[in-house]
């Protein structure tokens, strides 16, 4: 009698411990369970773009907002829906998983002390986020803006290379292996973008003719024109032989996966602006081919401090572009001197940088 009863208390001891504990684990549970599922929700563009029978490298630019997927337009313009760590720009386009990944930390998990710059500045006025006090490490691409963050932000400013550095593509090799035959030589054309206070817009006709002209004379299968989410693909006809391709969002936390496999199956790069992509493709080994091409700029806030940063920004830029493009002939393509160029703008990149999985774990601890 007394061992039924002992069986009995104690089954309604553990039913009763489960409802109650059920609330909080709940709680702490389910922040991580959504994340989760972001992330699968945008691995699914991903799956859908590179893994089904047709090449469809074109990533929806809809943001997965609570629960659902909506227009870009009309939500927060730098707002990412994760809450995977405490920054809310440490999840543009990925950054935060690929340095997660690369350090063998759970993608989800609590959040850590770190903050990054989501982009490179060349311009020593140019800034991004001020690191609040839980920040540690202030990680960014280069020695010359980790050096300036140091000083300004008294904090742990770190260069640790070019993020793409991190990234790997979203498929694996037989997959690889097998786009790059259907596709032959591929010539990857990456035009500038806008950005959150930068409204940027070229004319088309004029180097689209010209990248055209090199890839029939240089034996290019098809050209990629790698666009971005804030930017219309031009409405000037392309030839036959382009193929439009888009990394999708921001927010996509797969971005720079997607953005390494487009680097991965073209045999060289060509744009006619500074940014991201030069150090990129430079830290890919890909041949570098610029030219020049007017790009209007049109800054979107009202702040002069903005007019006054991205003036600063540009003509920083445009030097870099120059000493990049020098003996290049006007109106023609320029192959660029890897060697020369990768002198010149490690400061920035970190190309000379090498950070190993431990080191790259305990940055981002903040240990």
């Amino acid at each position: 009698m007394k061992s039924k009863l002992l069986i009995f208390c104690k089954a309604w001891l553990g039913r009763f411990l489960r409802r109650l504990l059920r609330v909080p684990a709940e709680y702490l549970v389910r922040p991580q369970l959504r994340e989760g599922c972001l992330l699968e929700a945008y691995r699914g563009l991903v799956h859908q773009a590179y893994l089904s029978p047709s090449f469809q490298p074109q990533l929806s630019d809809q943001v997965f907002w609570q629960g659902q997927w909506r227009p870009w337009q009309g939500l927060p313009p730098t707002k990412s829906p994760a809450a995977r760590e405490r920054d809310n720009a440490v999840h543009h386009y990925g950054h935060d998983v690929v340095l997660k990944r690369y350090a063998s930390l759970p993608l989800v998990a609590h959040p850590l002390p770190f903050l990054l710059e989501h982009g490179v500045n060349f311009s020593d006025k140019s800034t991004f986020e001020t690191p609040e006090h839980w920040v540690r490490t202030y990680l960014c691409m280069g020695q010359r803006r980790a050096s300036l963050l140091q000083q300004h932000d008294v904090v742990l400013g770190k260069a640790i290379g070019p993020y793409i550095r991190y990234a790997r593509p979203p498929v694996d090799q037989e997959r690889l292996a097998a786009l790059r035959r259907q596709l032959g030589r591929v010539l990857l054309l990456i035009p500038p973008h806008s950005t959150a206070q930068l409204n940027r817009s070229w004319s088309d006709q004029d180097w689209v003719d010209l990248v055209e002209s090199h890839r029939r004379g240089c034996g290019y299968q098809h050209v990629i024109w790698m666009g971005f989410w804030k930017d219309p693909f031009p409405s000037y006809p392309m030839p036959k032989d382009w193929i439009f391709a888009s990394n999708g969002h921001a927010s996509n936390p797969w971005f720079l996966d997607c953005q390494r496999l487009l680097f991965e199956l073209s045999e060289a790069v060509c744009c006619f602006s500074m940014g991201t992509h030069v150090g990129y493709a430079l830290e890919l080994n890909k041949p570098l081919l610029m030219f020049r091409q007017l790009v209007s700029q049109k800054v979107v806030d009202d702040d002069p401090r903005w007019s006054r940063q991205h003036n600063a920004e540009d003509q920083e830029r445009q030097r870099l572009l120059e000493s990049l493009m020098r003996g290049a002939e006007d109106g023609a393509l320029h192959l660029v001197d890897s060697s020369d160029a990768c002198q010149l703008l490690d400061p920035w990149f970190g190309f000379s940088v090498t950070i190993e999985s431990g080191e790259m774990r305990s940055l981002l601890r903040g240990t």
